[in-house]
């Protein structure tokens, strides 16, 4: 049997973001059961912060598409790419909900958005991050 190790928070965000990214090609099986589906036969380690943070970022995702259309100038976020949306529903989620410092949640989104996405998205998914840390007042003058 293999030994498990403990995920560091990047890891835990990023097998996040790759269960958001696949849950795009299947809305229809309920959350719970899609993350037991995703997960079942997978020799990495997953761990219940991946399960909450991934259940949690499914129910809220209406609230987190409407904040981001709101500050995401002439795009809708089903017109975004799947990677870029699914990075920004996680780090707006976390920014709220997550427990996750802003900037974190920012430096986070975009280093995993180079990975994933293509070379525009690192620009895109931080403007509209820091757009949304403003408007909360995590980050910027009302922060500090």
């Amino acid at each position: 049997m293999a030994q498990n190790k403990k995920l560091t928070r990047h890891e835990c965000r990023e097998k996040t973001f790759m269960l958001l990214f696949a849950r795009e090609f299947d809305k229809e099986t309920p959350a719970p059961e899609f993350y037991d589906i995703q997960t079942e036969n997978s020799e990495e380690d997953t761990n219940e912060t991946v399960r909450q943070n991934f259940l949690s970022v499914c129910e809220a995702v209406s609230d987190l598409d409407a904040e981001i259309e709101a500050v995401s100038v002439k795009w809708k976020v089903s017109r975004m790419s799947i990677a870029s949306r699914s990075m920004l529903r996680l780090a707006v989620w976390e920014m709220a909900a997550g427990g996750v410092p802003a900037k974190v949640a920012i430096n986070e989104a975009v280093e995993i958005v180079k990975i994933y996405d293509d070379e525009s998205a690192p620009a895109f998914v931080n403007g509209i991050l820091n757009t949304i840390a403003r408007n909360r007042q995590l980050i910027g003058k009302a922060a500090e």
